[in-house]
């Protein structure tokens, strides 16, 4: 008999770069632990807001040890963050309200491209130090993603309409409901509960693991697996 399929659910944000680290890891683990992943945007800043947490960029003491855990991070995960001067005042001063809009347009048209643009905003923002908000950005996105020009434009105008601001405002609801209290939050159905377990912060993925019965082959399986 085949093995079961484990079904996750990602909720994360381009605004956060440990939703990064998650994405990217549980992106390759689909094949090894046999994983239908589903990838769900939510606006980190409601998610702050409503549970009563605040920003770590907003603490110096956090933010400072912030910079300093991602120049560790990106090596071993193999993911490119790094964030300039700019990176940070887009993240404090103008947020991921358009972003995640347009994101979840794009669930909605044409959740085949969903991975690929999300990654698109992440290194925009986390690697080059570039806004993620600007129409012409999503444009270029789709370009860069083989979307034609129709597509793209309908995606941009779709983001303002209230059936997407109504999801997205659901799904971040979502987390909340959690009881969370940031980003990234991923979650599944368990063995013994009557509802989904959910777990928080790309450093918990080694457990998750283990709460799955699934193997950790660190960050990147495809590297371990070539040793």
């Amino acid at each position: 008999m085949a093995a079961r399929r484990v079904v996750v659910q990602l909720h994360y944000d381009v605004l956060s770069p440990y939703s990064w680290l998650a994405f990217e890891v549980l992106c390759r683990y689909r094949v090894p632990w046999n994983m239908d992943l589903k990838l769900k945007p939510v606006f980190l800043a409601g998610v702050m807001h409503l549970s009563g947490n605040q920003s770590p960029g907003l603490l110096p003491p956090r933010h400072k040890y912030m910079v300093k855990d991602m120049q560790r991070l990106s090596p071993f995960a193999d993911v490119k963050l790094a964030p300039s001067q700019r990176t940070w005042e887009y993240v404090i001063k103008t947020g991921s309200m358009a972003a995640q809009r347009f994101l979840t347009a794009v669930k909605l048209e044409c959740p085949e491209h969903l991975e690929t643009l999300s990654r698109s905003l992440w290194i925009r923002l986390w690697t080059h130090g570039l806004e993620i908000h600007e129409t012409d950005t999503f444009k270029r996105a789709c370009r860069e993603a083989g979307l034609s020009q129709e597509l793209a434009d309908k995606l941009i105008a779709m983001s303002t309409d209230k059936k997407v601001k109504e999801l997205l405002k659901s799904e971040t609801q979502e987390v909340v409901d959690f009881e969370a209290f940031g980003l990234p939050v991923f979650s599944t159905d368990l063995p013994g509960f009557d509802k989904p377990q959910w777990f928080f912060g790309a450093d918990r993925l080694e457990l998750f693991a283990h709460s799955i019965g699934k193997p950790w082959l660190g960050p990147n399986p495809q590297k371990a697996s070539k040793l």
